[in-house]
């Protein structure tokens, strides 16, 4: 088995005096921002409504999760042996930690928080990262099988879409059921990306 490469950061500064990682959070940031947007699929009659899955709940939800395929964002493009994990908070009550880590982000990990607004509804989430400045994101849950470990997750808006599960690989069968779901609300998933979990040593 190989070793996911840990990049080392730098400090550099570049000519203008913007640092990578300043970069980074701008492009990131910006990315968020322009995901509130709305999308041109919305003009569709025939998309389904972006409807999210009520039997999701929070001790169902906790826990590590595989990115299995996605639409690629700034940040991520590229990325491979991609995790993301949940776990309660032990500081903020009705909040959830979140820890995403990928093979080819500069510091491991980036680390956040999600929340539902309305506490009768864990399908609707809110996101926030800390390891950086960014804006709060929509993170609606639209499908959940807590039995076979497997969820989608996309923005209201349609700029984001994660293909989840509790192992690193599932039946293409189960992936292209996932798919499915999200062409029903007219996502556009001929942008989506599988994840390459190959040799990948997850910490």
């Amino acid at each position: 088995m190989s070793k996911v490469k840990k990049i080392r950061w730098r400090w550099i500064e570049s000519p203008t005096g913007i640092t990578p990682l300043v970069r980074f959070r701008i492009l990131f940031g910006g990315l968020i921002l322009n995901a509130s947007s709305c999308s041109e699929s919305d003009q569709n009659s025939d998309c389904l409504p972006v409807t999210t899955d009520q039997s999701v709940n929070l001790d169902e939800f906790l826990g590590l999760w595989y990115e299995l395929g996605g639409i690629p964002l700034v940040f991520n493009t590229g990325c491979s042996c991609t995790t993301a994990e949940y776990t309660l908070s032990t500081t903020s009550p009705g909040q959830v930690t979140v820890n995403n880590s990928c093979d080819r982000f500069a510091f491991g990990s980036v680390e956040g928080f999600a929340y539902a607004p309305d506490p009768n509804d864990f399908s609707k989430l809110k996101v926030k990262f800390t390891s950086f400045p960014s804006p709060t994101a929509d993170y609606w849950v639209l499908y959940f099988n807590n039995v076979d470990g497997h969820m989608l997750v996309g923005s209201p808006t349609k700029s984001s879409l994660y293909i989840l599960s509790r192992t690193n690989s599932i039946s293409s069968s189960d992936y292209q059921g996932m798919l499915s779901i999200a062409e029903d609300m007219c996502y556009d998933i001929s942008k989506v990306e599988k994840t390459d979990h190959t040799d990948c040593t997850y910490n």
